[in-house]
C-alpha cells in the first residue's frame, strides 16, 4: 500500500487528523477544475467551434467517469474499512480489485474516447490512496500535472518553436501527457 505516512482517524482527537486528510482533498479538486480552466483559456483562442466541440466531448467524459467512479469508491470505502480493522491484505485485495474493474471500464470507453483510461486510473488510484490515509500524495501528483499541462497546453495548441500548431488535438495530447505523468507519480 501507500509509502507516505498515513492519517489514522480511528483512535484520538478526530479534527486535525481529518483537516490534514481533507484538505488535501479539497485542494485536489481545485486542480481538476483548473485543468479544465486552463485547457479552455488557451482553446478560447481558436474561437468559438472549438470550444463547443471540447464542451460537447466533455460531457461524455463527465458522464464516462460518473460510470467509472463506482469502482473507485466501492474500492475507497472497503480499502478504508479495511485499513482501518488493519487487515491489509484484505484492502489490497480491494484495491486490485478497484483497478482492474476501472481498467476494464477505461478500455470500454477507450473505445469511443482513445485515451481516458489514465484519467479513470488516476481518479481510482486517488481515492485508493486517500482510503489508506493518504490525500498528499494525489495531491502532489496533480499539482504535477496540472502544471505539466499548463506547459503544453500553449506549446501544443497554438505551437511554438519544433511544435506544430495542433489546436484541439494538442489540448488533448497535452492533458493525456500530464495525466500520464499523474499515473507515474501515483
Amino acid at each position: 500500500m501507500s509509502k507516505t505516512k498515513t492519517i489514522d482517524l480511528t483512535s484520538g482527537p478526530i479534527l486535525k487528523p481529518l483537516a490534514e486528510l481533507a484538505l488535501p482533498i479539497m485542494a485536489s479538486s481545485l486542480l481538476g477544475t483548473a485543468y479544465n480552466i486552463t485547457d479552455m483559456a488557451w482553446i478560447g483562442m481558436l474561437g468559438s467551434k472549438a470550444v463547443a466541440g471540447v464542451g460537447v466531448g466533455g460531457m461524455y467524459v463527465w458522464l464516462s467517469q460518473g460510470l467509472v467512479a463506482l469502482p473507485r469508491m466501492g474500492g475507497q470505502v472497503n480499502v478504508a474499512q479495511a485499513c482501518g480493522r488493519g487487515d491489509y491484505e484484505q484492502a489490497r485485495g480491494y484495491a486490485a480489485s478497484a483497478l482492474r474493474l476501472t481498467f476494464l471500464l477505461g478500455m470500454l470507453f477507450a473505445a469511443v474516447c482513445g485515451l481516458i483510461l489514465f484519467s479513470f486510473l488516476n481518479l481510482t488510484l486517488t481515492g485508493l490512496s486517500t482510503a489508506q490515509g493518504d490525500s498528499k500524495t494525489p495531491l502532489m501528483a496533480n499539482l504535477l500535472g496540472l502544471v505539466g499541462n499548463m506547459i503544453l497546453d500553449p506549446i501544443l495548441i497554438l505551437g511554438f518553436g519544433p511544435f506544430p500548431r495542433l489546436e484541439v488535438v494538442g489540448a488533448a495530447v497535452a492533458t493525456v501527457t500530464s495525466q500520464i505523468l499523474v499515473l507515474i507519480v501515483m
